[in-house]
């Protein structure tokens, strides 16, 4: 068989054997199952009397693949298979009960090896029936796989020589003593298991009988326990039937009370709300002297800050005149060296300077006020902030 024109037929690589003409059988013969196998593999392909509408799928899927004899083949081999399945029919079952039917199975092989030489030819036609053909039959797969391991086995009986059959035969010896070896092993095992099989249900119908008996005592408890949770269950029961009564009865009386302080509240916030009114027109009328009072504090103390920089400077003025006369009459006590000039002087001096620490002092008074009025002012501004706030709150 040629393996390479198709590359789903089977390929088994020869091994060398020592002779000769054993090869050469083994060759032939897996020639003509490696053949066989390519066939089935072929015909595996092909759905079993399929539809009209598949058939002509497949059909014009060949035509279009410019394979004409395979589709002509394909439609003899389909019209024979229906011609035979008719004839079985008519002889119940014995398709080949006649000369007519044994010349139609004839066709049918004939046509049947032609179909698989033109498909193994042409690969296209090949994978448009793999294409359309849908699942393989397991039935036939296991056909297959059945003639491979046939073509294995004759194979390697066929290329064996006589030395390594007998080689063969004394290790299938040795392995059958091996296995009677081991069914003694079995033996032993298998009663010691059975032994121990024995103790261990002696075992499990005592623990049975523990179990039952607990089981028992746990019926028992269980009994009990349902009985407690009923009596619970009455009791809890009243309980909540006596609280949904207390509550509704304490409900009633919240109800009643929430109204009396309802209207409670709500005199009290219309008394408030006059209270609140008349609270308000006085708290904007302080407020508005407040804002007077400053802003004439204010003038004030602009008035006597211009007072006390004209004082300033008519002091620093003087100041100045004095220092000069100072420097004259200190010349003319060195010159004319009269005391009675110098005391004058003296005395008008120490005039000027009670004046000018007066005027100090007026003004320093003066900076005090007017750094108090400051704080102050910045004192009612917080207080009247936090009295507006409170307001809002309310």
């Amino acid at each position: 068989a040629n393996h390479n024109t198709f590359p789903y037929a089977t390929q088994l690589t020869l091994a060398p054997v020592m002779h000769k003409l054993t090869s050469l059988e083994a060759q032939r013969v897996t020639s003509v199952l490696d053949e066989t196998l390519a066939n089935l593999n072929f015909l595996s392909f092909l759905p079993e009397s399929p539809p009209q509408p598949l058939q002509d799928d497949i059909m014009t899927s060949l035509q279009e693949a410019g394979a004409n004899q395979t589709k002509s083949c394909l439609q003899m081999l389909y019209k024979l298979e229906e011609t035979i399945k008719k004839s079985k029919e008519s002889t119940f079952g014995n398709a080949y009960g006649n000369d007519n039917s044994f010349e139609i199975g004839e066709q049918l092989h004939n046509n049947t090896r032609t179909l698989c030489r033109m498909l193994r030819k042409d690969p296209v036609a090949m994978d448009i029936l793999m294409e359309k053909g849908g699942e393989r039959s397991d039935l036939i797969l296991s056909f297959c796989q059945l003639i491979r391991d046939l073509e294995a086995i004759t194979f390697r009986s066929l290329s064996t020589t006589v030395e390594e059959e007998v080689a063969e035969r004394e290790k299938l010896k040795d392995l059958r003593d091996k296995e009677k070896e081991g069914d003694k092993d079995r033996i032993e095992i298998q009663s010691n298991l059975n032994f121990q099989r024995a103790e261990k249900e002696k075992e499990v119908a005592m623990l049975g009988q523990t179990i039952s008996k607990l089981k028992a005592e746990l019926h028992d408890i269980m009994r009990t326990n349902e009985i407690e949770v009923a009596n619970i269950e009455q009791t809890a029961k009243e309980n909540v039937e006596n609280a949904r009564a207390a509550h509704t009865v304490r409900s009633e009386q919240l109800k009643e009370q929430i109204t009396k302080l309802e209207e409670s509240i709500k005199n009290l916030c219309n008394n408030n709300a006059e209270s609140e009114k008349v609270l308000r027109k006085k708290k904007n009328k302080f407020e508005t002297d407040l804002t007077n009072l400053i802003a004439k504090y204010d003038a004030d103390m602009s008035e006597k800050q211009s007072t006390i920089d004209e004082m300033t400077l008519k002091y620093e003025k003087e100041k100045a005149e004095y220092l000069e006369l100072q420097e004259h009459f200190d010349r003319v006590d060195a010159n004319a060296g009269t005391a009675e000039a110098e005391r004058k002087i003296l005395e008008e001096v120490a005039m000027l300077n009670s004046a000018a620490d007066k005027i100090l002092d007026d003004a320093a008074a003066q900076v005090q006020k007017r750094i108090r009025g400051i704080i102050d002012r910045a004192i009612v501004a917080k207080l009247k902030k936090k009295k507006g706030k409170k307001g809002k709150k309310k």
